[in-house]
């Protein structure tokens, strides 16, 4: 009886299939054919991600629900019979017995039969997919507050003004009936999409707060098992569900408004020219952590054919940037994404190119502008060479050292040595082990000079003492050489080593740090796969991260407090600077960073730093120099722009480029 009455009153755990998602996107699959070959087709697709995310958080509501379906409310008490009324009472037994069952469960039944663990990974599932919609939403939002709604509005206008001309032009001739006003203008209902999304972030406000209660009911009830700790999660898990329906279904409303009314109007009045524009202003504001969570969004909330379209989409928008290879070092361009981000997911990983990620930027294009150090940095210009990835793990021992750098002709291995087999990290030798019992290092086991071992120290500034790292950067790790098999502290150590013992090129490739796969811990001397910190346990530093920036598909570290860096998906290099729609906006066009105190006044040239110093002919896009720009959009070395000016007579510059003169020494 009892198992009946549950399964007559009791919610089914929703199915969790992708199927299921199919039915979420479909809506907007019209909208998709009508702005098919129109930029505006990546704010459909980030609609459908958003649709999908909330059909599943409504899942995992509905399967919160269902785990507290049979516990009773403190006022749940069956009222006093009333007088003579006693035969109907016994007759209705009978019909009700199931439910009677269930309701009639004991305090100590109802303990047993909550599952508080799994009540506990869906309360935390249902915040993390929500925080994730909320971020995305807020992006989304603010991007239609900024940038759409008031481009659409100065177009209208401006149509609005030439079509008075016109007609006051006719009328003056001919006294006849004055054409009606451009379309649209009393649909454009711009305060109406800010109210709502004013609306809607108090609705994501109540939300989290509601969690948050949750959470604490659920510390409560680990403190106090007792009925009645049941029963405020009960109370709050349904307030949870009034509250996620709600957002829910207004979102669906506020989103098919959009894409049948804002969208068709602004693809009207906008040529295709200015939409791309318009959505590439939109992108370039977004960070590497924000597009990491639309895909992560993507990932989890769009089937598989619809997530490959917009990924397609997506680079297409962003032609001419490095934002293609950005998805693919970061591992979004792979079939195998879905299984990639669960596998992250349970070890507990960031993937690359999201939080731990940031960039470097080019300040002001007309102002300084430095690289935090890019993995393809170029060396008088010199085109990278990349190894194929493995290739260093493959051939650790067989690799061509070249001749005169190693100093001390005795071969060391390092104290310990990981490697990563099948997803996970294991150890290969440990020095120690090795001693007491005996044993001698595999042929897999690299070895190394002393010099390449010994810790590396610098003069920090701002600290008043020696610190691990550089004099370029501040890390407690050295890089391997993703050709030669050296060890360095970073690339630029590297260059310099070239440049003091007069190596060539094919003697001493540039040191590609896209392609380095393992660092040395110079705390511990474990030379392990490329990561934020130390894995061997018995470090000092063990869980305390090489640097306080990491950027996993740079492979940058660096430790200096008071320097800012970011990663930029577009440049695909860690630039300085705060980040994207803090500081700096990536301008597509141009395909560089451009800070945003300059950004609505700069001159756009395609392209404008792929290319070589027109004073010292040296490479600009991944320089670490300071960038300086003129007014005519071309841009030079700080250095030289500040020789080639002392050089200028009068105070008149002329760009080396294109002969533009400048009657001041600002340019």
């Amino acid at each position: 009886m009892e198992d009946t009455a549950s399964s007559t009153t009791e919610p089914k755990p929703p199915n969790r299939s992708y199927s299921n998602l199919s039915s979420a996107s479909t809506s907007s699959t019209s909208p998709k054919r009508l702005f098919a070959e129109c930029a505006l087709v990546e704010i459909i697709h980030l609609h459908d991600c958003l649709r999908g995310a909330l059909h599943q958080i409504q899942q995992d509501v509905d399967s919160l629900v269902h785990t507290v379906s049979f516990i009773q409310d403190d006022d749940d008490h069956d009222p006093p019979p009333e007088p003579g009324a006693a035969a109907d009472e016994e007759e209705s037994v009978d019909k009700d017995s199931t439910s009677t069952c269930a309701a009639g469960k004991t305090k100590k039944e109802q303990e047993e039969s909550f599952e508080i663990q799994k009540a506990s990974e869906l309360s935390n599932s249902v915040a993390s997919r929500f925080h994730l919609i909320w971020s995305v939403f807020q992006a989304h939002s603010g991007a239609e507050d900024e940038f759409i709604w008031p481009a659409l509005k100065m177009k209208i206008e401006s149509k609005k003004r030439n079509s008075s001309v016109t007609v006051s032009g006719s009328t003056s001739t001919n006294n006849t009936t004055p054409s009606k006003k451009c379309g649209c203008e009393s649909i454009l209902e711009q305060e109406a999409y800010e109210e709502d999304h004013a609306h809607e972030e108090t609705m994501f406000k109540q939300i989290n707060t509601t969690l948050r209660r949750l959470n604490g009911s659920f510390r409560y009830y680990h403190a106090n098992p007792q009925p009645n700790a049941l029963s405020i999660i009960k109370k709050v898990i349904m307030v949870l569900k009034e509250q996620t329906d709600g957002l829910t279904q207004h979102l669906e409303v506020h989103l098919e408004k959009e894409e049948t009314q804002c969208l068709p109007m602004v693809k009207k009045h906008l040529t295709n020219e200015e939409i791309s524009t318009l959505v590439g202003q939109i992108m370039g504001k977004r960070s590497a952590e924000m597009m990491g969570k639309i895909l992560n969004l993507a990932v989890c909330s769009l089937p598989g054919d619809e997530r490959e379209d917009m990924v397609k989409c997506l680079k297409k928008a962003m032609g001419g940037t490095f934002f293609e290879k950005w998805l693919t070092m970061g591992g979004w361009d792979s079939s195998s994404v879905v299984e990639d981000v669960r596998e992250n997911e349970e070890n507990g990983e960031d993937r690359p190119g999201n939080s731990s990620t940031s960039s470097l930027s080019l300040s002001k294009v007309t102002g300084s502008g430095e690289d935090a150090g890019s993995d393809d940095s170029s060396a008088a210009g010199v085109k990278r060479k990349r190894s194929a990835a493995g290739d260093l793990s493959k051939n650790s021992n067989k690799m061509a050292r070249f001749q005169g750098h190693i100093t001390d002709a005795r071969m060391r291995h390092p104290s310990r040595y990981y490697n990563k087999k099948n997803g996970k990290i294991c150890s290969l030798w440990n020095s120690v082990k090795a001693r007491e019992n005996g044993l001698k290092p595999s042929d897999d086991v690299p070895q190394f000079a002393q010099t390449e071992l010994t810790p590396t120290y610098h003069f920090s500034e701002s600290k008043g003492n020696m610190v691990l790292g550089c004099e370029h950067y501040s890390r407690s790790c050295k890089l391997r050489h993703p050709t030669t098999g050296q060890l360095f502290t970073c690339r630029l150590c590297c260059d310099e080593a070239r440049s003091i013992n007069k190596y060539t090129f094919e003697t001493l490739p540039v040191l590609d740090r896209h392609s380095v796969k393992e660092v040395l811990c110079m705390k511990c001397g474990s030379l392990q796969p490329a990561g934020p910190k130390c894995v061997n346990t018995d470090c000092d530093t063990h869980g305390t991260p090489f640097a306080k920036y990491f950027c996993s598909i740079c492979n940058l570290y660096d430790n200096d407090e008071e320097k800012k860096i970011y990663h930029c998906p577009y440049c695909n290099v860690c630039r300085k600077g705060e980040g994207l729609g803090i500081d700096f906006r990536h301008c597509m066009r141009c395909n560089a960073c451009i800070d945003m105190s300059e950004y609505d006044t700069h001159v756009c040239i395609s392209q404008r730093l792929q290319g070589n110093c027109p004073i010292c002919k040296e490479d600009m896009f991944e320089s670490t120099e300071p960038l300086r720009g003129m007014k005519c959009g071309h841009v030079m070395h700080l250095n030289c722009y500040n020789e080639y000016a002392s050089r200028c007579f009068f105070g008149r510059i002329t760009c080396p480029l294109c002969k533009q003169v400048f009657d001041n020494m600002r340019g």
